[in-house]
This record gives structure tokens, C-alpha cells and sequence, in this order.
């Protein structure tokens, strides 16, 4: 299997990185050999710097990177890095990657393409899948005989019009649309993360689309440090994009003046770096190395979100370790039950407040959410369904 992905996910850091993860594991316990296809200088977040040490359990076997700010020449190689690079030292700007795209971003240079068709013609691929429509062109070889799959992680054309549409004043929701429905022609299979996204596109492509959540390893352990002795009482997690980063402001500007002044906060992630204002209550770690300790140190989880598409991840790690979860109603985008999934679901800024309050004070309501999030946890999230899914679509 050869996957496409531009990031390095095993740092982690957000939420699909941990997606990615999570499904490269399970292509691993299918008996696939897996091979990554990725991006060096794409992102301020991510590096491929160290790859090995972090891939020490050879969950990829080799991973060969497209330098996206050098372009293609030259082969160097260390260990189970194959890094493509030339003297050239334009930038690649990703609007500018290929000059047949009209709206949709599209991260497929003609080095990338040119680097991509010859790992397909000397290796010998099963499968090939795509975590992007924004990489979708690398597949325009129709000598590929791999079978095509994408997963998709969001909807892009509803992702690139909330960042670009007040730039643009050309960009509609139809003109990107149609681009991508164009790249999803590419793929034989398509998995959705998000059943709403799924109903969505197959009336669109007029095919099935495989729903398929994150699924987490059945040996994850439930938050299990005593209640009373927990760190914090309210946890917020999340990378800097500007969805977290609006969330998060919103929530200390509006819900945090009617919270309990002695409730103990704590802020994880990236988007920690663009927090407007602070509080002495609040602890701030921009990066944590393990967040199962954060988890474990956790009484309740919030997510505060008024744009995205897909599903939020932290929702659903936080279930996974039993945390009851406070949002907004993209907090529980892609859940096909949106009224018995368990989390406590408001628009209101005193609202989200009151719940706080009531979970961290009211022993026998916080015992009752704890319930229904395991309830609903184990009802959608049976890893041994879907991995029988995936064994009989890809295979």
C-alpha cells in the first residue's frame, strides 16, 4: 500500500495526524506493507526531521518525500527516507502548485507528479490511498493499476470557501464543488468520516460512500485518575487553524465570565499561540508530548466551534476515555445520531457555562453523562466492524 499524505502524522499534534495514525495501524493489522508519499517544507507543522527515530516500529516501510519548496532532481537517501531535491530554490507556493486548477487548491506540481509516477512504476502497489482532493491530480496516470481509494477527512470545497471567499470575490461554493467532484472521479472507493458528508456526496457522485469514524485501538484505556484528585476541571484541545483558533477565543471572550471563578482550565495545543486574552485559572501548554496524561488529569472536555467540516477528533478521544464533552453543534458534525451522542450540545455562551458548572459540582449528573458518552462510544465506534469493512473493500 502506497499512502498519500503530505504530513508527518506520526508527531501527532492534531487531529488528523491522530486519524491517519490510527488508520495506518489498521492497514498494518490487515497485513499490508505500507509505503507514505509525502511532503517536506509543506507545513510550518509538520517535519520529516527524525522520521526514523519516530518510526522505530517500522509502521511505514519507506517513505519518499517530495521537497515542496526545492522541487525534483537530485536522490539522496537515509534509511528508510528517500528525499527528492533540486538546486532550485523558487518557493512553490501552493496556490501556484499547478496551473490547471482554477479554484480548487490543488497540491500536485509537475515535480510531485513526475516524483509520484515513478515510485508507482517501480514498485508494485495493491492500493493507493489519497487523505486529499487537493492531491487528487497526482492520480491523472492512467497506467496506475493500484486500486484508488480516498478518504475523506472533510469536505475541501466547503474548507477552501471559509478561508478564501472573502479574498476571492470570484470564489463560489458551485465553482469549487464541481472541481472536486471532478478529482473524486479518480478514486474506486471512497470512505467518509463524517456521515453527514457521506449523504451529502453520494447524492452528488450518485455512488456508495463507505462510512467509516475514527476508530481508536480497542486496548485504549478510560480516564482512570480518581475524579477529586484531577488537575483540571475543563480541558480545551486543539492545533492553529482558524476554526480552533475562533473557538477558543469565543469561548474565553463569552462563556468564561459566567463559569465558576474556581474552576482550573487548562488550554493544550497550537492554537494556544493565538489566544487573545488569558486568565490566572487557565494553564496554557502549547505542546504536549503526551496527551494521555492531560486526558487522565481531565474532568471535562469542550469544544468551541462555529466553522469545520468532517469530525472533531478531541470529541472523539475525549469520549474514548469516558470524558464528557460541552460544544457547539459543529462539536458533533459527522455523529449520525445527533441527539443521543452524549455530549452537551449549545450555541448560547451561558448555557455552555452552565453545563460546566453543573458537571464539575453535581457528582450524580456527571455520572449520568460519563454513561450515555460510553454508551454512545461503544454503540458507533466498534473497531473490529470497521476493520472488516476495510479488509473487504480494499482487498
Amino acid at each position: 500500500m502506497l499512502i498519500v499524505y503530505p504530513n508527518n502524522f506520526l508527531q501527532g499534534m492534531h487531529g488528523t495526524n491522530s486519524r491517519v495514525y490510527q488508520l495506518v495501524s489498521a492497514f498494518k493489522q490487515l497485513g499490508y506493507n505500507i509505503d507514505q508519499f509525502g511532503y517536506e517544507n509543506f507545513s510550518k507543522d509538520s517535519s520529516f526531521v527524525g522520521f526514523d527515530k519516530t518510526n522505530s516500529n517500522r509502521l511505514i516501510s519507506n517513505l519518499y518525500l517530495y521537497d515542496f519548496i526545492k522541487g525534483y532532481n537530485n536522490l539522496n537517501t537515509s534509511d528508510t527516507v528517500i528525499r527528492f531535491t533540486d538546486r532550485v530554490k523558487r518557493k512553490l507556493r501552493r496556490s501556484d502548485a499547478n496551473s490547471n486548477t482554477k479554484y480548487l487548491q490543488d497540491w500536485a506540481p509537475d515535480g510531485a507528479c513526475r516524483l509520484f509516477n515513478e515510485i508507482i512504476e517501480k514498485n508494485i502497489y495493491d492500493v493507493v490511498v489519497v487523505f486529499y482532493t487537493y492531491l487528487a491530480n497526482l492520480l491523472k496516470n492512467e497506467n496506475i493499476k493500484a486500486k484508488k481509494i480516498y478518504f475523506m477527512e472533510d469536505s475541501m470545497f466547503l474548507q477552501q470557501y471559509s478561508w478564501d471567499y472573502k479574498n476571492n470575490p470570484s470564489l463560489t461554493l458551485g465553482k469549487l464543488l464541481d472541481e472536486e467532484l471532478d478529482r473524486l472521479k479518480f478514486f474506486d472507493e471512497i470512505f467518509c468520516i463524517s456521515y453527514d458528508e457521506k449523504i451529502m456526496y453520494e447524492k452528488f457522485i450518485g455512488k456508495e460512500i463507505h462510512f467509516l469514524p475514527h476508530i481508536q485501538p480497542e486496548s485504549i484505556q478510560k480516564a482512570n485518575t480518581p475524579l477529586e484528585t484531577r488537575k483540571w476541571d475543563v480541558m480545551f484541545l486543539g492545533f492553529n487553524n482558524p476554526f480552533n483558533v475562533e473557538g477558543m477565543n469565543w469561548f474565553v471572550k463569552e462563556v468564561y465570565p459566567h463559569l465558576n471563578p474556581k474552576l482550573k482550565l487548562v488550554f493544550v495545543g497550537s492554537a494556544t499561540y493565538e489566544l487573545e486574552t488569558t486568565h490566572s485559572n487557565i494553564d496554557i501548554i502549547p505542546f504536549a508530548p503526551d496527551l494521555d496524561e492531560i486526558f487522565d488529569n481531565t474532568k471535562v472536555s469542550i469544544c468551541p466551534m462555529f466553522r469545520g467540516t468532517g469530525m472533531k477528533i478531541k470529541v472523539v478521544e475525549s469520549m474514548a476515555k469516558g470524558i464528557p464533552i460541552v460544544c457547539n453543534e459543529r462539536g458533533i458534525d459527522g455523529f449520525p445520531d445527533k441527539m443521543r451522542c452524549g455530549c452537551f450540545v449549545t450555541q448560547d455562551p451561558t448555557e455552555f457555562a452552565e453545563y460546566l458548572n453543573k458537571l464539575v459540582t453535581d457528582q450524580a449528573f456527571y455520572k449520568n453523562a460519563v454513561s450515555e458518552i460510553n454508551e454512545y462510544y461503544g454503540m458507533l465506534f466498534n473497531r473490529s466492524k470497521y476493520l472488516k469493512d476495510l479488509k473487504d473493500i480494499l482487498c
